[in-house]
């Protein structure tokens, strides 16, 4: 509640001036499950949502009063994010989130790391304490992040969560064959997540953008939903004569 999505939105993808031009540019908060896997995200906003999506909703007053109840609103907490990785995007969201957690109280002392020697080797291995902030690591398989972020076994479970009930719903949406029922488990997991926050979204990577080919680029038009470039992603490129 301590974040401004739909500024941060603003801040990192230029909505206002995409529409300006003419653009039709959607404005989606992401989730655990980004937006762009559309039959599988739950929108915050939307009243599927349930209980979860008041907590992604902008109210400052609320988080401070809730850091207040849990004894921690003089407490010192670490924000710790990497300067020198990712794009100035990332960098923009993370620095003005900073602004966001002290007006909600937070007593937040910045620590912003080099990547190769503290971030990828130790932060975002789950070897911190305080607040980490980054964007994760894109999947073609939407269950993914759920094992990811949820399994007590992954090394890569940055906040070391250990929720038996998410964990659960992990493991049964890998297991389920009828799509609509793995879709509704998946979109449990996100309800489940967006109440208990172990891992709190926020908007890197949720804006438009485009990609830019040179005019003899052929085969482009088909994509796949894969992370591995010309090999998974647009498996036929070829250049025009």
């Amino acid at each position: 509640m301590a974040l401004h999505r739909d500024d941060l939105m603003e801040l990192g993808y230029n909505i206002k001036k995409l529409r300006d031009a003419g653009f039709e540019t959607e404005t989606p908060w992401n989730n655990v499950i980004p937006p762009g896997y559309v039959r599988f995200w739950l929108d915050p906003q939307s009243p599927e949502a349930g209980e979860s999506g008041q907590y992604f909703k902008y109210n400052p007053s609320e988080s401070r009063k809730l850091l207040e109840a849990a004894g921690h609103l003089n407490t010192p907490i670490k924000y710790q994010y990497t300067g020198n990785a990712y794009s100035k995007i990332t960098q923009n969201i993370a620095e003005q989130q900073h602004r966001y957690l002290t007006e909600a109280g937070f007593k937040v002392e910045t620590e912003v790391q080099d990547y190769n020697s503290k971030y990828i080797t130790q932060t975002f291995m789950g070897n911190f304490s305080g607040i980490a902030f980054g964007p994760e690591t894109g999947f073609n398989e939407p269950g993914a992040y759920l094992s990811r972020l949820f399994s007590p076994f992954d090394p890569y479970n940055h906040g070391k969560v250990n929720d038996p009930d998410l964990w659960k719903l992990t493991q049964d949406q890998a297991k389920e064959l009828n799509e609509e029922k793995r879709q509704g488990l998946i979109k449990d997991a996100q309800r489940l997540n967006g109440v208990r926050m172990w891992y709190v979204p926020s908007q890197v990577s949720a804006g438009p953008a485009w990609n830019v080919y040179q005019p003899k680029l052929r085969g482009i038009d088909y994509r796949t939903r894969g992370y591995g470039g010309g090999t998974e992603v647009a498996p036929f490129y070829w250049m025009a004569s």
